[in-house]
């Protein structure tokens, strides 16, 4: 059995898309653990609703809002499954997720399996929805894409990683996320989301998770759909919780360092652009706003400058940021002062 785990906060529009996309799975040996994270709309009920017609359906409730780390590690601790998997309330999968992720588990004896996923959007969720309403069934967002999974089932690449491996070649590419992951039950054990993060709990889960594994699988079958929040992400101002994304990296750093200390440099590019990007948001407040977050400014400044300066890095920056190492180290106050205008 596969325990699912679904944290939720204020998620009440996604809810119906989220469960449908479990309900219709062509695998139908699943627990979907519901955890609603003292939502202040209608969510915990639209939950309870759905247990009501589904026995498979489990609804938890914290009386206060925790975190979706706490969320999540309450499903881990209620899960009953051999495997569990996470889905943001948000998104929703395709039909044989549960299906193809399984079989390439028992096929490998695969500790985790990791899938590709889809980017989707407001269209891709009314595209969504409009099945539903009409066939019953989930299909896939649209007849191409269709075809294009048909296909894939015949030309699925796979490819099999050890700890190490699976660091270097794709951890570390920015595949850092926990959802459209199928974790054996026992790797986790004992192993949870640190509490008190709210940006990058991922990460640092995955990572303590890979440590156990022997045997990843990672599949080009694209069977999770990222739901982007267009409007939600541009409207999102600077606040301290973003300094959470350049905690979990500096631990990151020293976890890799101590074991893979050949990966440390690969780290510590990554840790730059986290900090540059905490500057560009910093950057797009105001002056007077700035003046709350002195502390922070000083703190990205100082790692900066510790990891930044380092020749070793630059070939690891994504494209665009040699450039923008460049202005920040020689000119902080005037990239400061700039990149948010020019954003």
């Amino acid at each position: 059995m596969i325990s699912i785990v679904v944290p939720i906060f204020n998620g009440e529009k996604y809810i119906e898309d989220c469960v449908k996309s479990i309900l219709y799975q062509t695998y139908q040996d699943w627990e979907l653990i519901l955890i609603d994270n003292a939502s202040l709309d209608e969510s915990l009920q639209v939950c309870k609703n759905f247990a009501c017609k589904d026995d498979r359906i489990q609804v938890l409730q914290q009386h206060r809002n925790m975190g979706v780390s706490a969320a999540r590690n309450l499903g881990i601790e209620k899960a009953r499954g051999e495997h569990i998997t996470f889905i943001d309330i948000d998104d929703w999968v395709e039909p044989d997720y549960l299906e193809r992720l399984v079989a390439l588990q028992q096929k490998k004896k695969a500790d985790m399996v990791v899938c590709e996923y889809n980017k989707v959007y407001d269209n891709d969720r009314a595209t969504f929805k409009e099945q539903i309403k009409n066939q019953g069934k989930v299909l896939s967002q649209t007849q191409n894409r269709v075809e294009e999974t048909s296909a894939d089932k015949k030309h699925c690449q796979l490819k099999v990683y050890e700890t190490k491996e699976y660091l270097e070649k794709y951890f570390l590419k920015g595949n850092t996320h926990c959802w459209g992951v199928l974790f054996d039950r026992e790797l986790l054990y004992g192993i949870y989301f640190p509490k008190g993060i709210s940006i990058g709990e991922d990460m640092l889960f995955l990572l303590d998770v890979a440590q156990n594994a022997k045997t990843i699988v990672v599949t080009n079958y694209k069977g999770y759909n990222y739901y982007i929040n267009e409007s939600g992400a541009m409207n999102k101002k600077f606040t301290a919780s973003y300094m959470d994304q350049i905690t979990c990296w500096e631990r990151a750093l020293k976890t890799i360092g101590e074991k893979y200390p050949q990966l440390i440099i690969r780290v510590e590019s990554i840790l730059v652009v986290s900090v540059l990007l905490v500057i560009g948001k910093l950057s797009e407040l105001d002056s007077e706003e700035r003046k709350q977050y002195i502390e922070e400014e000083r703190r990205c400044h100082d790692i900066f400058m510790k990891y930044g300066t380092k020749k070793e890095i630059r070939k690891f920056l994504p494209q665009g940021y040699p450039l923008k190492v460049f202005v920040y180290r020689y000119f902080p106050k005037i990239y400061m002062n700039l990149y948010g205008k020019v954003r």
